[in-house]
């Protein structure tokens, strides 16, 4: 074992799956408390798991193939630093024009960062995923036009700026630690 590397144990298995942990806590505690109410709840997470679970597989599978079959090189020309400042305006675009849930956007985008998009690339694609094009005609009906149009505008606007930032902090303690001797 390197001695970069710790070794996983106890407190490795609560960090990295604190959210399962947890989950199956508060179930233990519904049970004692009122195993009718939880098992209907048991029941309700078993529906929804069993509606998304496609879906679920479907992007781990799209994921699998991004880190396969995508080159390194061909994300990090598209996506990566070299790329300059077009990387950041095509993640403008794909963020206005992804479609799903979040959490399946996640995994996909946690692909590309690893083939070597840069954080800001990361960052913009979720803030523009707020704008979706598809939904600007719902958004504009409901909402009307003033509002709809400044909310996109100040969206687009501040996204670059914010992943450029998000990416400065996250990136900060890296440049430190290979400029120390």
């Amino acid at each position: 074992m390197s001695a970069q590397r710790k070794p996983f144990g106890l407190w490795g298995l609560i960090r990295s799956q604190w959210l399962l942990l947890l989950a199956v806590g508060l179930y233990l505690w519904a049970f004692a408390v009122s195993p009718e109410q939880a098992s209907r709840a048991l029941g309700s997470a078993a529906a929804r798991l069993a509606s998304v679970a496609p879906l679920v597989l479907a992007v781990m599978g799209l994921v699998g193939l991004i880190q396969v079959w995508v080159s390194r090189d061909l994300v990090a020309r598209l996506l990566g630093r070299e790329a300059g400042f077009r990387a950041l305006l095509i993640a403008a675009l794909c963020g206005t024009i992804l479609i799903g849930p979040a959490y399946l956007i996640f995994p996909m985008l946690l692909a590309i960062q690893k083939q070597g998009a840069r954080w800001a690339v990361i960052v913009i694609v979720l803030a523009t995923y707020a704008v979706k094009l598809q939904m600007i005609p719902l958004e504009v009906g409901f909402l009307g036009w003033k509002f709809s149009l400044m909310r996109i505008v100040f969206t687009m606007l501040l996204a670059i700026p914010v992943g450029l930032l998000v990416e400065w902090i996250v990136e900060r303690p890296e440049r430190r630690r290979t400029r120390e001797p």
